[in-house]
């Protein structure tokens, strides 16, 4: 066992220090992901993740900015203990104010980017419910997040210059999730189910007066096999909404694109009270592919794998090559979207996946490749 400086608290929940976790299973994890959005151009996104695998010792973290039909990738990972700082090679996070502001910084490296990036928050946090799920006979998710809306600001360097990031410009959103969930299989493993979903749609939304966000998960058209949603309100204002009981749907597909991409649409709330609040979306070419984090895997690179002491990669893909944009997208993306409302417009990313058998969308779906 091994102690470090959280352990000095009064924070403890289960009998074992800080760097331990209640249940042995290696797929346990806490992560960070993070996305910064340039809304004037439409065209930037910047994702970015941390996490802790403590049973698998691993500390590891990615960014992936896309930007101009092109997209830089960078992975980081390192042996967990005994560092406890959150950070790994040239990337850190430093909480300046526990649910109100984070700053990263990634200092100079290979993939020819560096950032000092605040996020500041603009909402009151939402806290998801409780995602519980079991596969032969085993409990593959137990897990729970947070998701928060905000606004960026510092800098963004890259081989062609400088951008000022403002908090005017610049929206994002953030999550905090922890517990069980699936890691990618490795070699000697039973192969794993395919999943219960056949559509999935994570949508963190923000508008002047208020926030949204929907993690839904659907079988069938209109049968969730997970639902999780809500509306939260401006820092400080001390506002309560009614629950979101519901979500329909009406999304808008490009077609003929080499992978699902959204253009537009629409989504409902249904709240408790039988009321709804309506969305209206655009979709705009902003879109961070999430395998550039190693999402599903890329290139053997697996999120929560041991990858020694230090470890990293980068590379830049063309997004305009439609030959390779299938094997970029399909472990979903970052799409930056315009939401409207009763006049209000704002900005949000949605990341969705639509798999052949779903009964709807059929357009979203490429053909079968060769």
């Amino acid at each position: 066992m091994h102690l470090s400086a959280a352990d000095e608290y009064f924070t403890h929940q289960t009998s074992l220090p800080h760097s331990m976790v209640a249940t042995s299973d290696p797929s346990w994890r806490e992560r960070y992901w993070v996305s910064f959005q340039d809304t004037h151009s439409g065209d930037t996104v910047l994702t970015l993740g941390l996490g802790k695998y403590p049973n698998q010792d691993v500390f590891e973290a990615f960014v992936c900015l896309s930007s101009g039909g092109r997209q830089t990738n960078l992975r980081l990972s390192r042996t967990l203990l005994p560092d406890a700082s959150m950070g790994v090679g040239p990337l850190s996070l430093e909480i300046v104010e526990p649910l109100r502001e984070l700053r990263f910084r990634l200092d100079d490296n290979e993939s020819g980017i560096s950032f000092d990036l605040t996020f500041a928050a603009t909402m009151e946090p939402l806290l998801e419910g409780r995602f519980f799920q079991v596969s032969r006979a085993r409990t593959t998710y137990d897990a729970i997040r947070y998701i928060q809306h905000g606004r960026g600001r510092g800098t963004i360097s890259t081989p062609q210059g400088t951008v000022e990031v403002t908090p005017e410009r610049w929206w994002a959103e953030r999550d905090h999730s922890w517990g069980t969930r699936p890691l990618p299989r490795a070699e000697g493993q039973p192969p794993g189910n395919r999943p219960e979903w056949k559509m999935l749609a994570f949508v963190p939304l923000q508008l002047p007066d208020f926030g949204v966000h929907v993690y839904l998960q659907e079988s069938a058209p209109g049968r969730p096999v997970h639902l999780s949603a809500g509306i939260v309100g401006p820092i400080g204002a001390d506002l309560e909404f009614e629950p979101v009981v519901g979500v329909e749907h009406d999304l808008e597909w490009v077609a003929g694109a080499a992978a699902p991409t959204l253009s537009g649409g629409r989504l409902a709330l249904l709240l408790h009270g039988g009321g709804r609040i309506d969305l209206g979306l655009r979709a705009l070419p902003g879109r961070a592919h999430l395998r550039g984090g190693g999402y599903e895997g890329w290139n053997g690179w697996l999120q929560g794998h041991w990858r020694g002491n230090f470890s990293s990669e980068t590379e830049t893909w063309d997004l305009q090559d439609r030959s390779q944009f299938y094997r970029y997208a399909k472990a979903g993306s970052d799409h930056l979207v315009e939401v409207t409302h009763d006049g209000s417009t704002g900005y949000g990313v949605i990341e969705y996946m639509v798999l052949p058998g779903y009964g709807r969308y059929e357009e979203a779906i490429p053909p079968r490749r060769p």
